[in-house]
């Protein structure tokens, strides 16, 4: 079994955390992945809501009928590409973007992580009584609290020695992501692949704290 590191300083954790696309087939302990979501339920969320669900993919058939799904939108979207502009460069961002997704099915633990839809904000009440034009707000509140929820759940993982990953563009080739897990309740937002890394990939370069901080 892979020993199970800890790092406990947060700063090593935020600067040490990469995106990792290759694992070794040692599976991650359970305690562990379970710690990775008590950490995700820690974020906090609008109105205390906890909208956020992860669904670990295990079942075979449902990561075949997954793959069945993303190989056949591939398809679809390169036949589409030839009657475009450009279409060698089309054909090639899709093809790029396949690789970049397909090792999902290799991990040695998947989830899909996605939100349910709360008890209504007043955003919601105010545009059922007609005073507002719309719900401006529960889509907002919604991707705010996933992405608070998955730092927790990377970080954790990390914090194991676990490698993480999340993606979103299966969604490219896939046109109806929740009919495959028939988790109707639940609207599929990402995909997050977990395990012990078989990479040590070099961090991208960040943004100095001037180009994203102002005062006003």
């Amino acid at each position: 079994m892979e020993k199970i590191k800890s790092m406990p300083d947060l700063d090593d954790l935020l600067a040490g955390r990469r995106s990792i696309r290759r694992y070794t087939t040692a599976s991650p302990p359970e305690a562990c992945l379970e710690s990775m979501v008590q950490a995700a339920i820690w974020a906090p969320s609008p109105r205390n809501s906890q909208p956020v669900r992860f669904i670990r993919i295990e079942s075979p058939k449902i990561r075949k009928r997954l793959q069945e799904a993303m190989l056949s939108g591939r398809e679809r979207l390169l036949s589409k590409a030839v009657t475009c502009n450009h279409p060698k460069r089309l054909r090639n961002w899709i093809n790029a973007y396949w690789r970049y997704s397909e090792f999902i099915f290799r991990a040695p633990v998947l989830f899909a992580v996605g939100t349910i839809t709360p008890e209504g904000s007043l955003s919601s009440h105010l545009f059922q009584a007609g005073i507002i034009a719309r719900d401006k707000r529960d889509d907002t509140d919604l991707d705010i609290s996933i992405g608070l929820a998955l730092q927790g759940f990377l970080l954790k993982g990390r914090e194991f020695g676990l490698g993480t990953c999340v993606l979103t563009a299966p969604f490219d080739f896939i046109e109806d992501v929740g009919s495959i897990f028939g988790a109707k309740e639940i609207v599929i937002k990402c995909f997050v692949t977990v395990g012990f890394p078989d990479e040590s990939p070099v961090g991208p370069e960040r943004m100095p704290v001037t180009d994203i901080y102002r005062m006003i």
